[in-house]
């Protein structure tokens, strides 16, 4: 009999262990979620700052073209750093997430009780769902981010050689559709920010 105990309070003590381990598995993935989404934020900062230099340049706005010109060329790095930090971001995350739906994935095959299985099963799935959003918005920021960081270096390089004022005003048609590209780029990215925000809330209340 009290073998049959030693061993009971060893399985209930595994089985806690293991949940705990699912909890803090699922609040390490809620953490790189949030990172995730902080990364995209940061990132559209920067951006919004480098086309707001570039456009003091372009509205012959700057002091001094020129020297304005080496503070793009910072800021666009910079700005490349940010967008390659969001996929940094989601790659950690993507490892959380494939660390925690597998453990989960195999405590629900250890469940016996069909109604507490089909449970775990469903909530197993609508936390992947979850997930799912924030995954897609990391990589769909990452895509405009780049797409457009692409735009504006052409625009970049053809400056490069010609700061004076014909050049500037030939190239205004060109930035005005760059302005407004990255007017809908932004609100795509708080749209999805937003969804993904509401998506950590969710499994940090499931």
């Amino acid at each position: 009999m009290k073998r049959i105990f030693a061993i009971s309070t060893m399985l209930l003590a595994g089985s806690l262990a293991g949940a705990q381990e699912g909890v803090n598995q699922t609040e390490d993935l809620i953490k790189k979620g949030e990172q995730t989404v902080k990364a995209m934020a940061e990132a559209k900062q920067q951006l919004e700052k480098t086309l707001a230099t570039y456009n003091t340049i372009v509205d012959g706005q700057a002091a001094d073209p020129k020297e304005s010109y080496k503070d793009l060329g910072k800021a666009v790095k910079d700005s490349e750093d940010r967008v390659a930090d969001v996929t940094r971001r989601q790659e950690e995350m993507n490892v959380e997430g494939g660390k925690l739906f597998a453990s989960w994935q195999t405590s629900v095959e250890t469940i016996s009780t069909p109604e507490l299985k089909k449970k775990s099963q469903e909530r197993l799935e609508a936390t992947q769902a979850r997930y799912g959003k924030i995954a897609t918005a990391g990589k769909d920021a990452r895509g405009e981010y780049d797409a457009f960081l692409g735009g504006l270096k052409e625009q970049i390089t053809f400056l490069g050689h010609d700061l004076n004022p014909t050049a500037l005003a030939s190239l205004k048609p060109e930035a005005a559709k760059l302005n407004n590209r990255a007017k809908q780029m932004f609100v795509k990215i708080d749209t999805a920010s937003a969804a993904a925000n509401a998506s950590i809330d969710g499994m940090r209340q499931k």
